[in-house]
């Protein structure tokens, strides 16, 4: 991808009023930007590589704001790998405040939305390891998704039917952060991210 196509695609995915901000990140930063297709086991990733560098994907199907809080985990890991190697925790103390760092500048009411800023200056004092683990970050986070017949898994009822891809399922118990899922016809078993976003079917089934 070119520089100037870069740019463009930092503008359709963030927040305009920050966008500057997180493309000035990858000039300072150096990294190779993908935004990647619908991933329901994770958001976004950072990898390392000898031979192509740092590389930081993020899920095309973010809403602007969700995009931003993904762009600045995966950054922060780019950030404490430059300084600390792989001699670290992955999501530890070190990597923390990197978030915690990168994110501080934008942490404004002009900038962000109120009620997000609130939420986002307590749980960057200890931010997880997925932003999904939050429920207050996951619930303001959604209220910004547009319009659609799809939902978050965890929001349906234990019992509830749902289709996700072209498979038919029905919810059942937590285990972690993906839910045990059979399949409607074929009676086989799934492990669903609690994340994925799922079609209701009705009516629910027991």
């Amino acid at each position: 991808m070119t520089k100037s196509k870069k740019i463009a695609s930092f503008f359709d995915h963030f927040p305009p009023s920050v966008a500057e901000y997180c493309f000035q990140l990858w000039q300072d930063h150096p990294f190779d930007f993908i935004v990647s297709k619908t991933r329901d086991s994770k958001l976004g990733d950072y990898r390392f590589s000898p031979k192509k560098g740092h590389q930081i994907t993020v899920n095309h199907n973010l809403n602007p704001y969700s995009f931003l809080v993904t762009y600045l985990h995966e950054v922060a890991h780019l950030l404490t790998y430059q300084t600390y190697k792989n001699k670290v925790l992955p999501h530890g103390i070190e990597w923390k405040k990197a978030f915690y760092d990168v994110f501080e500048p934008i942490l404004d009411e002009e900038l962000i939305p109120k009620e997000l800023v609130e939420v986002l200056q307590s749980y960057l004092q200890n931010p997880s390891a997925s932003s999904t683990g939050h429920r207050p970050l996951v619930e303001i986070l959604k209220s910004f998704d547009p319009p659609a017949s799809t939902q978050s898994l965890y929001t349906l009822a234990e019992g509830q039917a749902f289709s996700l891809k072209n498979l038919h399922l029905i919810k059942g118990k937590l285990r972690r952060t993906r839910y045990f899922c059979k399949e409607v016809y074929s009676n086989k078993h799934y492990l669903v991210a609690q994340h994925a976003q799922v079609h209701p079917l009705d009516p629910a089934i027991e």
